[in-house]
């Protein structure tokens, strides 16, 4: 069978409403910079997470943090892992000691949801402003902490719950294969490049989208033909610009 190559995709849409956006694929380097593409498609000034451990990218590798294309002011470096671990222990004890009796199961619900999750991801919802337009959150290598996280959509819902109602607009970048719990997101999506030199090869893949959504799950898109892709790959290692 062929490949299904429909127009392209605007990838604001990922912005709208409560959305929440899952990126994979098997090159890191394309991940990255195509999660980034995402991500400013939505906020001018998106907030950057980057998992760790990991050496920094070099030529062709490198990412958007290792070509200067993230502030200081909006990059939160989580190379120490413990810090993008969930506290399960932790807020069942924190719960105990603050929880009325009488607290509505909802409340309780959702301050079970926050207490519970990561130290950076409590750390980004603390910087954001409820009163604010919601942001872009993009949290790049994921994959990093995926054996410490549920597996399960009812598992992973919860946190990505909890993002959006800070109010932010997260998008997930992750390497090789992952779990069911993708799912959990509003858009996933499976880019399909061999590394970033071959980028107008590859192709993004629709794995799932809203009800009534106009991106049709199944179809693949070249990468080439989305508005505001071209500009990450091109803009290389020296070039002294940001796209």
């Amino acid at each position: 069978m062929g490949r299904s190559l429909p127009s392209s995709l605007d990838l604001s849409v990922l912005g709208r409403g409560n959305a929440s956006t899952f990126l994979y694929g098997e090159s890191r380097p394309v991940v990255n910079r195509l999660l980034y593409a995402m991500a400013r498609a939505v906020d001018p000034n998106p907030i950057w997470v980057d998992l760790g451990p990991g050496s920094l990218g070099r030529g062709e590798d490198a990412g958007p943090v290792e070509l200067g294309w993230v502030p200081h002011e909006r990059l939160i470096l989580a190379w120490d892992v413990d810090r993008a671990r969930p506290q399960n222990a932790v807020g069942n004890m924190a719960l105990s000691s603050v929880v009325r009796t009488d607290e509505p199961s909802d409340s309780v619900a959702r301050l079970a949801d926050f207490v519970r999750l990561a130290p950076i991801a409590q750390e980004v919802i603390s910087r954001v402003d409820a009163r604010a337009p919601r942001r872009a959150l993009a949290v790049a290598n994921s994959d990093r902490v995926r054996g410490d996280y549920p597996n399960t959509v009812d598992g992973v819902r919860p946190i990505v719950t909890a993002l959006v109602e800070a109010p932010l607009c997260p998008l997930f970048g992750a390497q090789g294969v992952p779990g069911p719990g993708r799912m959990a997101f509003s858009y996933v999506f499976e880019v399909r490049a061999k590394d970033v030199v071959h980028w107008e090869d590859g192709t993004l893949r629709i794995e799932k989208a809203p009800p009534g959504s106009s991106s049709r799950v199944g179809h693949e898109l070249a990468l080439a033909d989305i508005t505001g892709v071209r500009a990450v790959f091109e803009t290389g290692p020296g070039s002294g610009q940001n796209p």
